[in-house]
Protein backbone atom coordinates (compact mmCIF):
# COMPACT_ATOMS: atom_id res chain seq x y z
CA UNK A 1 0.00 0.00 0.00
CA UNK A 2 1.04 3.67 -0.68
CA UNK A 3 0.18 6.00 1.88
CA UNK A 4 -2.01 9.44 0.60
CA UNK A 5 -3.53 11.69 2.76
CA UNK A 6 -6.66 10.44 4.58
CA UNK A 7 -9.67 10.03 3.87
CA UNK A 8 -7.80 8.67 0.28
CA UNK A 9 -5.45 6.07 -0.31
CA UNK A 10 -4.40 3.64 -2.88
CA UNK A 11 -3.73 -0.09 -2.54
CA UNK A 12 -1.27 -1.55 -4.96
CA UNK A 13 -1.74 -5.63 -5.69
CA UNK A 14 0.31 -7.85 -7.63
CA UNK A 15 -1.91 -9.53 -9.60
CA UNK A 16 -1.46 -12.46 -12.87
CA UNK A 17 0.16 -11.72 -15.93
CA UNK A 18 -2.76 -11.73 -18.28
CA UNK A 19 -4.38 -9.38 -16.12
CA UNK A 20 -2.65 -6.79 -18.51
CA UNK A 21 -5.06 -6.60 -20.89
CA UNK A 22 -7.18 -4.83 -18.63
CA UNK A 23 -8.63 -1.30 -19.91
CA UNK A 24 -9.97 2.07 -18.12
CA UNK A 25 -13.31 1.53 -16.58
CA UNK A 26 -12.79 -2.04 -15.85
CA UNK A 27 -12.91 -3.02 -12.12
CA UNK A 28 -12.21 -5.40 -9.43
CA UNK A 29 -14.03 -6.85 -6.71
CA UNK A 30 -11.70 -6.98 -3.67
CA UNK A 31 -12.34 -8.74 -0.21
CA UNK A 32 -11.76 -6.33 2.73
CA UNK A 33 -9.28 -8.62 4.84
CA UNK A 34 -6.85 -10.92 4.25
CA UNK A 35 -6.76 -14.74 2.92
CA UNK A 36 -5.51 -15.99 6.32
CA UNK A 37 -7.60 -13.64 8.19
CA UNK A 38 -11.06 -14.28 7.32
CA UNK A 39 -13.75 -12.12 8.91
CA UNK A 40 -17.69 -11.89 8.58
CA UNK A 41 -17.91 -8.43 8.54
CA UNK A 42 -17.67 -6.29 6.10
CA UNK A 43 -18.99 -9.70 4.07
CA UNK A 44 -19.05 -8.58 1.17
CA UNK A 45 -16.14 -7.57 -1.28
CA UNK A 46 -15.89 -4.06 -2.41
CA UNK A 47 -15.44 -2.77 -6.03
CA UNK A 48 -12.84 -0.59 -7.23
CA UNK A 49 -12.01 1.26 -11.31
CA UNK A 50 -8.31 0.35 -11.85
CA UNK A 51 -6.30 3.13 -11.10
CA UNK A 52 -3.45 2.31 -12.76
CA UNK A 53 -1.25 -0.12 -14.37
CA UNK A 54 2.03 -1.28 -14.82
CA UNK A 55 3.76 -4.21 -16.31
CA UNK A 56 6.45 -6.65 -15.91
CA UNK A 57 7.74 -9.45 -17.44
CA UNK A 58 6.28 -12.26 -14.94
CA UNK A 59 3.30 -10.15 -13.29
CA UNK A 60 0.91 -7.09 -13.46
CA UNK A 61 0.50 -4.08 -11.14
CA UNK A 62 -2.33 -2.34 -10.47
CA UNK A 63 -2.87 0.48 -8.36
CA UNK A 64 -6.52 1.33 -6.59
CA UNK A 65 -7.60 4.69 -5.14
CA UNK A 66 -10.03 4.59 -2.28
CA UNK A 67 -11.76 6.67 0.03
CA UNK A 68 -12.64 5.91 4.12
CA UNK A 69 -16.71 5.96 3.51
CA UNK A 70 -17.60 2.89 5.42
CA UNK A 71 -16.43 -0.30 7.36
CA UNK A 72 -14.94 -1.63 4.34
CA UNK A 73 -12.75 1.11 3.14
CA UNK A 74 -11.63 1.70 6.62
CA UNK A 75 -10.72 -2.06 6.92
CA UNK A 76 -8.90 -1.80 3.82
CA UNK A 77 -6.77 0.45 4.83
CA UNK A 78 -5.81 -1.00 7.36
CA UNK A 79 -4.14 -3.58 5.29
CA UNK A 80 -0.14 -4.08 4.88
CA UNK A 81 2.41 -5.06 2.50
CA UNK A 82 2.49 -8.80 1.94
CA UNK A 83 -0.73 -9.76 2.76
CA UNK A 84 -2.61 -11.45 0.40
CA UNK A 85 -6.09 -10.55 -0.40
CA UNK A 86 -8.73 -12.13 -2.78
CA UNK A 87 -9.63 -10.27 -5.65
CA UNK A 88 -11.95 -10.90 -8.47
CA UNK A 89 -11.30 -9.50 -11.73
CA UNK A 90 -10.81 -7.45 -14.33
CA UNK A 91 -15.19 -6.97 -14.85
CA UNK A 92 -16.84 -4.62 -16.46
CA UNK A 93 -17.23 -2.68 -19.80
CA UNK A 94 -14.26 0.04 -20.05
CA UNK A 95 -14.23 3.47 -21.74
CA UNK A 96 -14.48 3.60 -25.67
CA UNK A 97 -11.05 5.14 -26.56
CA UNK A 98 -11.79 8.00 -29.28
CA UNK A 99 -9.53 7.86 -32.68
CA UNK A 100 -8.83 11.67 -32.22
CA UNK A 101 -9.09 14.58 -29.82
CA UNK A 102 -9.57 16.75 -27.98
CA UNK A 103 -11.61 15.22 -25.65
CA UNK A 104 -12.73 16.75 -22.12
CA UNK A 105 -11.78 14.09 -18.88
CA UNK A 106 -14.13 15.01 -15.81
CA UNK A 107 -13.64 13.58 -12.66
CA UNK A 108 -15.31 13.96 -9.52
CA UNK A 109 -12.94 13.23 -5.90
CA UNK A 110 -12.57 10.01 -5.71
CA UNK A 111 -14.05 9.63 -9.38
CA UNK A 112 -11.02 10.09 -10.27
CA UNK A 113 -9.92 6.66 -10.38
CA UNK A 114 -10.35 5.61 -13.51
CA UNK A 115 -9.70 8.92 -14.87
CA UNK A 116 -6.22 8.49 -14.29
CA UNK A 117 -5.51 5.21 -16.51
CA UNK A 118 -7.98 6.52 -19.13
CA UNK A 119 -5.39 9.27 -19.17
CA UNK A 120 -2.44 7.07 -19.66
CA UNK A 121 -4.48 5.28 -22.98
CA UNK A 122 -4.71 8.55 -24.34
CA UNK A 123 -0.83 9.88 -23.94
CA UNK A 124 -0.57 6.47 -25.78
CA UNK A 125 -2.46 6.74 -28.43
CA UNK A 126 -1.65 10.46 -28.66
CA UNK A 127 -5.37 11.83 -28.14
CA UNK A 128 -5.30 15.05 -26.82
CA UNK A 129 -7.32 16.02 -23.69
CA UNK A 130 -8.20 18.29 -21.28
CA UNK A 131 -8.99 17.02 -17.57
CA UNK A 132 -11.02 18.75 -15.51
CA UNK A 133 -10.72 17.95 -12.19
CA UNK A 134 -13.35 18.76 -9.13
CA UNK A 135 -13.53 18.34 -5.57
CA UNK A 136 -15.06 19.78 -2.27
CA UNK A 137 -11.65 20.52 -0.85
CA UNK A 138 -8.10 19.90 -2.17
CA UNK A 139 -7.96 17.13 -0.04
CA UNK A 140 -10.33 15.89 -2.70
CA UNK A 141 -7.78 16.18 -5.39
CA UNK A 142 -5.41 13.09 -5.52
CA UNK A 143 -2.50 13.12 -7.80
CA UNK A 144 -3.19 16.63 -8.79
CA UNK A 145 0.51 17.42 -10.26
CA UNK A 146 0.78 13.96 -11.99
CA UNK A 147 -2.94 14.24 -13.33
CA UNK A 148 -1.62 17.91 -14.81
CA UNK A 149 1.52 16.28 -16.17
CA UNK A 150 -0.45 13.67 -18.18
CA UNK A 151 -2.52 16.44 -19.90
CA UNK A 152 0.32 18.26 -21.31
CA UNK A 153 1.83 19.50 -23.83
CA UNK A 154 -1.21 19.42 -25.88
CA UNK A 155 -4.39 19.88 -22.93
CA UNK A 156 -4.03 21.45 -19.69
CA UNK A 157 -5.63 20.53 -16.45
CA UNK A 158 -8.11 22.52 -15.00
CA UNK A 159 -9.09 22.21 -11.06
CA UNK A 160 -12.01 23.76 -9.14
CA UNK A 161 -12.72 23.36 -5.48
CA UNK A 162 -16.32 24.39 -3.67
CA UNK A 163 -14.56 25.13 -0.23
CA UNK A 164 -11.86 27.10 -2.49
CA UNK A 165 -7.75 26.08 -1.17
CA UNK A 166 -7.00 24.55 -4.94
CA UNK A 167 -7.50 25.66 -8.26
CA UNK A 168 -10.51 27.79 -9.17
CA UNK A 169 -13.40 27.93 -6.46
CA UNK A 170 -16.64 26.43 -7.89
CA UNK A 171 -18.04 23.81 -9.40
CA UNK A 172 -16.01 21.59 -12.03
CA UNK A 173 -19.27 21.73 -14.26
CA UNK A 174 -18.61 25.52 -14.94
CA UNK A 175 -15.28 26.05 -16.60
CA UNK A 176 -16.32 23.02 -18.85
CA UNK A 177 -19.87 24.27 -19.74
CA UNK A 178 -17.77 27.87 -21.08
CA UNK A 179 -15.35 25.53 -22.86
CA UNK A 180 -18.07 23.25 -24.69
CA UNK A 181 -20.05 26.43 -26.07
CA UNK A 182 -16.91 27.06 -27.64
CA UNK A 183 -16.59 23.64 -29.14
CA UNK A 184 -13.61 22.36 -28.24
CA UNK A 185 -14.29 18.97 -27.61
CA UNK A 186 -15.61 16.10 -29.46
CA UNK A 187 -16.18 13.69 -26.88
CA UNK A 188 -17.13 14.16 -22.97
CA UNK A 189 -15.37 10.88 -20.62
CA UNK A 190 -16.48 10.92 -16.92
CA UNK A 191 -16.35 9.61 -13.37
CA UNK A 192 -18.14 10.92 -10.13
CA UNK A 193 -20.85 11.56 -8.21
CA UNK A 194 -24.48 10.82 -9.33
CA UNK A 195 -25.40 14.37 -9.61
CA UNK A 196 -22.29 15.41 -11.80
CA UNK A 197 -23.25 12.97 -14.18
CA UNK A 198 -25.87 13.79 -14.55
CA UNK A 199 -24.97 17.56 -14.95
CA UNK A 200 -22.96 16.47 -17.80
CA UNK A 201 -25.22 14.08 -19.08
CA UNK A 202 -27.49 17.55 -19.58
CA UNK A 203 -24.59 19.61 -20.46
CA UNK A 204 -23.51 17.15 -23.71
CA UNK A 205 -26.98 17.05 -25.16
CA UNK A 206 -27.24 20.54 -24.55
CA UNK A 207 -23.76 20.86 -26.42
CA UNK A 208 -24.26 17.85 -29.08
CA UNK A 209 -21.07 16.42 -27.84
CA UNK A 210 -21.16 12.01 -27.24
CA UNK A 211 -19.93 11.02 -23.72
CA UNK A 212 -19.58 8.11 -21.34
CA UNK A 213 -19.67 7.92 -17.47
CA UNK A 214 -18.47 5.23 -15.42
CA UNK A 215 -21.44 5.06 -12.83
CA UNK A 216 -20.17 4.55 -8.75
CA UNK A 217 -23.39 2.47 -8.22
CA UNK A 218 -22.90 0.21 -5.15
CA UNK A 219 -22.30 -3.80 -6.34
CA UNK A 220 -22.96 -7.00 -4.19
CA UNK A 221 -21.35 -9.45 -6.40
CA UNK A 222 -19.94 -8.15 -9.80
CA UNK A 223 -20.61 -10.34 -11.89
CA UNK A 224 -24.38 -10.50 -12.47
CA UNK A 225 -26.56 -12.89 -9.93
CA UNK A 226 -27.42 -10.51 -6.91
CA UNK A 227 -29.06 -8.05 -9.12
CA UNK A 228 -28.14 -5.32 -7.02
CA UNK A 229 -26.59 -3.04 -9.18
CA UNK A 230 -29.72 -2.38 -11.54
CA UNK A 231 -29.42 1.45 -13.59
CA UNK A 232 -32.46 2.82 -14.67
CA UNK A 233 -32.15 2.98 -18.61
CA UNK A 234 -33.78 5.28 -21.35
CA UNK A 235 -34.74 2.21 -23.13
CA UNK A 236 -37.01 1.63 -20.03
CA UNK A 237 -35.64 -1.42 -18.91
CA UNK A 238 -32.88 -1.15 -16.27
CA UNK A 239 -29.14 -2.89 -16.97
CA UNK A 240 -27.24 -3.94 -14.92
CA UNK A 241 -23.51 -1.59 -13.82
CA UNK A 242 -21.54 -4.61 -13.37
CA UNK A 243 -21.98 -6.31 -16.85
CA UNK A 244 -23.30 -3.30 -19.12
CA UNK A 245 -21.25 -1.10 -17.30
CA UNK A 246 -20.09 0.22 -15.47
CA UNK A 247 -19.25 2.26 -18.33
CA UNK A 248 -22.47 3.74 -20.23
CA UNK A 249 -22.98 6.49 -22.91
CA UNK A 250 -24.73 9.61 -21.17
CA UNK A 251 -27.76 9.36 -23.35
CA UNK A 252 -28.17 5.32 -22.04
CA UNK A 253 -29.25 6.21 -18.48
CA UNK A 254 -32.25 8.04 -17.06
CA UNK A 255 -30.66 10.19 -15.18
Amino acid sequence: MVARPLPYYTIELEVPADWSAIRAGQFVMIATHPIAEPALEPYLRRAFSVHDLSRTDRSTRIELLAKIVGRGTRALAARRSGERLAVLGPLGRPFTIPESGPVALVAGGVGSAPMFLLARELVARGVSFDHFYGGRSSVDLARLAELAALAQPAGELVATTEAGGAGRRGRITEPLAVRLAEARYRAIYACGPQGLLARLAELAAEHGVPGEAALETAMGCGFGACLGCAVPLVSGRFGLCCKEGPVFAFDAVRW
